[in-house]
């Protein structure tokens, strides 16, 4: 995928966000995730989603090549359900103006490569988790787009997780897991020399287990091998 059709997933992914603040519970929690510090409802998913938003367009638009992350202090966001929505749309606005750049364009970033590519995929990805949260409040969630699910999985194999071990916060690797995707047929090899286990599943499903969304256990998953070294190669966290 290139970067329009990030952003083009975003904007879909979005859309979707919104309209499930714009008709869902705002009081109905969201499921404990590692990136929020306490639980949240959906308001509270809808101002972190606009607060990233914001954040990400800052690490293209406002970075001047240091080391210095783009001001992290978030402005308030409305708490009337009407004007949130605006909000949020707005956010979303200035975000696909901000990274419709050539994906090379310099860029702050936590992980490598410091460009606006990194921004344009990993936005589009998260915003599909967040849809996905968002939905799951209220019933069955949508599934998530296979293509850029498997961008997905790339990302945390091979950024995400690489960075959480380099920064002490996830163990390295003593064994190689194989994941596969059956919708796709994309697989991918995590951890040294050859495979001691395999998972199968959608590329989405393979996503939301990464992300802790889905259990290891879940029945949408099959695994083979020597799943016990499996699961403590991936106990993590493989993702921030």
């Amino acid at each position: 995928m290139d970067g329009a059709s990030y952003l083009r997933c975003f904007r879909r992914e979005m859309d979707a966000f919104r309209e499930c603040v714009a008709t869902g519970d705002l009081g109905a929690s969201i499921a404990y995730r590692e990136e929020f510090a306490e639980p949240i409802d959906l308001a509270g998913l809808a101002r972190a989603v606009g607060h990233s938003n914001l954040f990400t367009a800052a690490c293209v638009t406002e970075w001047t090549g240091g080391d210095t992350p783009p001001d992290g202090a978030p402005p308030l966001a409305p708490q009337d359900r009407g004007e949130l929505l605006k909000w949020l749309e707005g956010t979303a606005e200035l975000l696909v103006m901000s990274l419709d750049v050539d994906p090379s364009t310099p860029a702050w970033g936590h992980f490598t490569p410091p460009n606006a590519g990194y921004w344009q995929r990993s936005i589009a990805v998260e915003t599909m988790l967040h849809r996905w949260d968002a939905q799951r409040t209220a019933g069955d969630p949508a599934p998530l787009d296979p293509d850029l699910a498997v961008a997905g999985v790339s990302e945390v194999l091979d950024v995400l997780a690489p960075k959480m071990v380099g920064v002490g916060k996830a163990w390295p690797p003593d064994a190689c897991v194989k994941f596969n995707a059956d919708d796709t047929g994309d697989w991918w090899i995590y951890g040294p020399g050859d495979p001691v286990a395999e998972v199968r599943g959608t590329a989405g499903n393979l996503l939301l287990m990464l992300w802790g969304r889905l259990t290891k256990d879940h029945p949408s998953l099959v695994w083979q091998g020597d799943r016990t070294s499996a699961l403590s190669v991936l106990k993590g966290p493989l993702t921030y």
